[in-house]
């Protein structure tokens, strides 16, 4: 299905997917340090426990992702089917220390 025009969408509209992404306390723990959030409450179980929630959390950001994952074949194919962005990996990251 190719994706919708802006002015397709309206409020209150609901799309059902047939597939779903089961979820474990690994990806959200890799998740977070890939994303390098050091975050208590999604990586410390200990510390999880004494809040008001009683657990660690899953990282809200993964659970975007995959949401807009789920949408991609209802939102993001332009409609003719054409490409419209590419992405290429053009550098890499480093971390410069600096000591006084």
């Amino acid at each position: 299905m190719a994706g919708l025009h802006f002015e397709e969408f309206f409020e209150g509209q609901e799309f059902m997917h047939d597939w779903s992404r089961t979820v474990t306390e690994m990806d959200n723990t890799l998740f977070s340090l890939l994303t390098m959030n050091p975050q208590p409450l999604h990586l410390d179980a200990h510390f999880s426990a004494d809040t008001e929630w009683g657990q660690r959390l899953f990282n809200s950001l993964y659970t975007l992702g995959i949401l807009v994952g789920m949408t991609v074949n209802d939102t993001g194919l332009n409609q003719r089917g054409e490409i419209v962005a590419v992405c290429r990996r053009t550098a890499m990251m480093r971390c410069k220390v600096v000591t006084a």
